[in-house]
């Protein structure tokens, strides 16, 4: 085990224990803690409700070493292996007639030139607020795609629109905001992008509505109104333009700071 990874765990179970004498735990709410955290193992909801409350601290401190566009959380429904997609994302054909939206924007590196040959995973939930790949038996390869930038740096990709959807709440991570801590379990309509490109950092991020009422009420402690787009439409379809600017992977290896 690295030095780093001892440190790290050293300083997290301190943490808790200082969290623990702060309040006086007693024994009995001790135990009703860890029986909660097991039938959250029990609900494979481990991931889930990590991601709730650190996936927001993570990008907090990974944006204080970027130049170029913030990242944003990723969320748990990340699918490998995305079919590569040109003009559009697969939708199902019960979906066809929902609100359309197209995904554009440009990739550039740090002096404004274009970067040809990225890679933007993209994907998001579908009109019921469900991940292919994940929920319901959706086969993978819907609401989700690899587009590949032109030689300009664009892109541009259509869809359908997402919309605001309540992450799992039925189980035990929803009882524990929606019950014990008194908050609410809803996320905005989002679009979740990944971009690889030789040669420079990934960048996660997502695209959020403009006149979404949970973008700055994010459960998720999301990236709020700096990921807002305007709404803009071209006849009946919403345009979500999100220009991405890259760092060098180099300054990721070194850890350079703005």
């Amino acid at each position: 085990m690295s030095n780093r990874t001892k440190d790290i765990t050293v300083d997290i179970v301190e943490a808790v224990r200082d969290v623990l004498r702060k309040h006086e735990v007693t024994f009995d709410e001790y135990r009703a803690g860890f029986q909660h955290l097991a039938k959250t193992q029990a609900a494979g909801e481990i991931p889930l409700l990590i991601d709730v409350f650190f996936n927001s601290t993570i990008v907090e401190i990974e944006n204080e070493k970027r130049r170029g566009s913030h990242a944003c959380i990723q969320g748990p429904y990340f699918v490998q292996n995305a079919p590569n997609v040109a003009e559009s994302l697969a939708i199902r054909d019960q979906d066809a007639g929902h609100p359309k939206m197209v995904m554009r924007g440009k990739v550039t590196d740090l002096n404004g030139q274009p970067v040809a040959g990225a890679v933007i995973d993209v994907w998001h939930a579908t009109p019921d607020g469900k991940y292919s790949g994940i929920h319901d038996n959706i086969p993978p390869q819907y609401y989700r795609g690899k587009i590949t930038t032109a030689a300009d740096g664009t892109y541009e990709c259509r869809s359908i629109l997402p919309v605001p959807y309540q992450i799992p709440n039925t189980g035990p991570t929803g009882e524990l905001l929606e019950t014990y801590m008194q908050w609410h379990s809803w996320r905005p309509a989002h679009i979740h992008y990944w971009i690889h490109a030789d040669g420079m950092r990934d960048l996660i991020s997502q695209a959020y509505f403009e006149g979404d009422q949970y973008i700055d009420d994010d459960c998720c402690n999301g990236g709020g109104s700096e990921f807002m787009v305007p709404k803009v439409y071209e006849g009946d379809v919403r345009v979500m333009e999100v220009n991405f600017t890259l760092d060098p992977a180099a300054e990721a290896a070194s850890g350079k700071a703005a």
